[in-house]
């Protein structure tokens, strides 16, 4: 049985397509470069059910031939503009004539085209050509690269696994053509993360190297030096050419050039070793990280000395690195022959990001058996091993770290005894490593500060530190370490109930390697969750976290999910959801457990179950106060309102919540205090002041935006027998981004446009559309533009 080849769907070309489609009576030319879909446009096109095809392919060898094309467009002589207009206008029903590769069709073919395109008015007969350059006889669109969300997608659809689809979307610059062969050339090392991806399309290699050859020699140096930018396209381009055009072609831009990339050029044109131009090329200012990396790489080249040649490539690695190429990076590191304590921290590192948490265990164990100063290497791999909720692993980590007053030790002591329930035992050794981590002026000094901070039960100090770990990465320039630092920082900010902050640390954060992408998306997802909503970011998440079994970001990503069952009062869900965290289903995150305490105490009492959750609350108790924060006492009185039997206590307990919440002032946890509270008086049938606390809770889930819990407060007003109007929704109630999105409707723009204009994925444009529906109150695209001229 004959094996059909893979049918996969258009991507990022919806609005286009759609538009095509409806060409009936008009003509079009969709023009782009080579790779960026053209031919796939008109392949989709053809597939249309119901509608005649007539058609050709434009030839090189016939593009001289006089009406050539159209000759093999309708199998027989054809000499004017007038009778292709003829045979096209006989048709009847719903046709598309369509023309591939224009740009070698005869001059006579394309002006009779020309001429019956003009006169196809009221035909059903549409044209479609596809062509590398633009005409004179056609109206035509542009066809842009993909976006990054459609190239990703592209790369999805064919199996690229999420930790590489990153480098691969960088390296197609949205060119589709591009971007399947990439995915078609990884071999499984890389597709696993092991091995760097390389740019190289190594098929096309004879074909570029063909027409290179075929050009005048001034032509070839000049289209070389436009081939030095990173991108699969170019990089294989310059790879096609000999070692002695890239050197000419390097030359000539020396001596056109200034400054530190005439140097680089210069280098880049020698031939053999040379000190002294390795010596400059490495101490010459670099304008980013990327360019760092790029000169200390070919200032290793020309060094002679082993060890020189050696400290310069590990530079040039942590340069890739904090320029965000984790494949290059891992490239470098690969060749350097000393050093191996400084090779393995790093590539420990860029495998704890970007990798396999249990390899990025394995290098920083590595490196801490040969760095004299182990302390670095032990805290990442404790990092390590907590990510990949191995919490058996971090105790026997810990019991290996020397003894000592160092940052190492105190901060290991603190978080054992933490984990082990020993409180007091945890104060001591985590204020050491808090002075500590302050002390000095490295990011993952005030990274581990936070979370020492945080450990102890201080929400408020490990925001502050978080805050400072992020000022660090920035002013210092340490681009691969902000995003660790922002995960901090929007966890404390959720724990402190500052969604806002949260979101908008974690959509900064977004740009980040693989592992602390799929960090910041679940947080993403948890801060809509709070509110009662779905973030498209927790869907996006699922399968790379699955891939490379990230513990922690799995337990958020259960935690948002329970929030969500609760906001659809599906308790027994979020109950079972809970407890499976509980009991170590995505490994051992006892952070993310207490910090989930509320939720399952919410899912136990609604499901009429509350026992099940005490022994939770009681250790979530201890860390309550332990720290003595508001925020954390707030949600301790309400878990004990919750769980109560005696309706005066549970009165007592709410009503010491809502103060607590009050000088914490976080004002979503404090509206779903006052929803509780006022549940519990309208149970026991005390409706008046049920609806003050209900009117409370209401005016707060507005505030914050949060319709789902708003709707419900008014259910709870309802039930107490106060008439409730209709929301008043005005424009002023959207975030900033819906309020963009909303205009941009109104303009007529469609999803993807916007998606592209707004730099965000069109998914996210869908999800902010729903609730931007749901918040005003409008049915249809059309309603909400009338909102806008109203000028609401």
């Amino acid at each position: 049985m004959p094996v059909r080849d893979v049918v996969y769907p258009l991507r990022g070309r919806d609005d286009l397509f759609g538009g095509l489609r409806a060409v009936a009576g008009s003509a079009v030319l969709v023009r782009g470069t080579e790779g960026l879909g053209k031919s796939a446009l008109l392949t989709a096109l053809r597939a249309t059910v119901g509608v005649r095809l007539v058609g050709v392919r434009g030839l090189r060898v016939e593009s001289a031939l006089p009406y050539g094309a159209l000759h093999r467009m309708f199998g027989a002589p054809v000499s004017s503009g007038a009778e292709a207009r003829d045979r096209l206008g006989a048709v009847s029903a719903p046709t598309i004539c369509w023309v591939d590769d224009a740009q070698w069709v005869d001059p006579e073919s394309l002006a009779a085209l020309g001429f019956a395109a003009r006169r196809l008015v009221g035909a059903p007969v549409g044209m479609v050509l596809a062509s590398r350059s633009g005409s004179d006889e056609f109206d035509s669109v542009e066809l842009a690269p993909l976006t990054d969300s459609a190239a990703d997608q592209v790369l999805r659809d064919r199996g690229v696994p999420a930790g590489v689809r990153p480098q691969l979307v960088e390296l197609g610059e949205g060119n589709p053509a591009d971007l399947v062969a990439l995915a078609a050339s990884l071999t499984p090392a890389q597709a696993a993360g092991r091995e760097p991806v390389s740019p190289i399309l190594r098929e096309r290699l004879p074909r570029y190297a063909a027409e290179l050859d075929a050009m005048r020699f001034d032509e070839r140096l000049r289209f070389l030096a436009a081939c030095m930018d990173f991108s699969a396209r170019k990089a294989t381009w310059y790879a096609a050419a000999s070692p002695a055009d890239r050197r000419a072609a390097h030359a000539r831009l020396a001596s056109a050039e200034e400054g530190p990339d005439a140097l680089w050029h210069r280098a880049m044109a020698t031939a053999i070793p040379s000190e002294p131009l390795a010596d400059a090329l490495a101490a010459a200012p670099a304008v980013d990280h990327a360019a760092a990396a790029r000169q200390l790489e070919r200032a290793a080249a020309l060094t002679a000395d082993p060890s020189t040649r050696a400290a310069r490539l590990l530079s040039a690695a942590d340069a890739a690195w904090q320029a965000g190429r984790p494949g290059w990076a891992r490239l470098l590191l690969s060749r350097v022959d000393a050093e191996p304590g400084a090779v393995a921290l790093l590539h420990g590192e860029i495998e704890l990001r970007d990798g396999d948490p249990a390899v990025a265990t394995h290098e920083l164990g590595t490196a801490a058996e040969l760095l004299p100063d182990p302390a670095a290497a032990l805290l990442l791999a404790g990092e390590a091993r907590r990510l990949g909720g191995d919490l058996s692993g971090y105790r026997a980590l810990a019991r290996t770290v020397p003894a000592g007053d160092g940052l190492a030790f105190a901060h290991f002591r603190g978080l054992t005894s933490v984990y082990a329930g020993r409180h007091g035992d945890a104060v001591a050794p985590l204020k050491e490593a808090v002075a500590r981590g302050m002390a000095g002026t490295d990011v993952a000094g005030a990274v581990w500060a936070a979370e020492a901070a945080f450990a102890r039960g201080h929400a408020e100090r490990a925001h502050e530190y978080a805050a400072a770990a992020v000022s660090r990465a920035r002013l210092g320039s340490r681009h691969a370490e902000l995003p660790w630092a922002l995960v901090y920082l929007s966890l404390s900010a959720i724990a402190l109930d500052r969604l806002p902050c949260a979101r908008a640390a974690s959509r900064d954060g977004l740009r980040a390697p693989h592992n602390l992408r799929m960090e910041h998306l679940t947080l993403l997802g948890l801060a809509a969750a709070l509110l009662g909503d779905r973030a498209p970011e927790l869907d996006e998440a699922a399968e790379g976290i699955t891939e490379r079994g990230l513990g922690r970001p799995a337990a958020v990503a259960a935690w948002a999910n329970a929030c969500l069952d609760l906001a659809e009062d599906r308790p027994d869900d979020a109950l079972s959801r809970l407890e499976d965290l509980a009991s170590g289903v995505s490994g051992d995150q006892p952070v993310i457990r207490v910090l989930a305490t509320p939720q399952l105490v919410e899912a136990a009492v609604c499901s009429g179950r509350p026992e099940r959750a005490l022994a939770a609350l009681e250790v979530f108790d201890r860390w309550t106060l332990a720290g003595a924060e508001p925020c954390w006492l707030a949600l301790s009185h309400r878990c004990h309102a919750l769980t109560a039997p005696d309706p005066a206590v549970a009165e007592r307990r709410f009503r010491l919540a809502i103060e607590a919440h009050r000088r914490a002032g976080g004002a979503v946890e404090l509206a779903r205090t006052r929803f509780a509270y006022a549940t519990l008086l309208r149970r026991h049938r005390r409706t008046r002041d049920a609806r003050d606390q209900f009117r409370d809770a209401l005016r707060g889930f507005e505030n914050v935006g949060a319709a789902r819990f708003a709707e419900r407060a008014r259910a709870g007003l309802r039930a107490t027998g106060e008439t409730v109007d209709a929301p008043h929704r005005s424009l002023a109630g959207l975030t900033p981004q819906q309020d963009a999105i909303t205009r941009l409707v109104a303009a007529g723009e469609t999803n993807k446009e916007i998606a592209r204009r707004l730099v965000i994925s069109h998914r996210t444009v869908d999800h902010h559309l729903r609730n931007i529906f749901t918040a005003l109150g409008v049915r249809s695209r059309v309603e909400l533009a009338r909102r806008v001229a109203a000028g609401e």
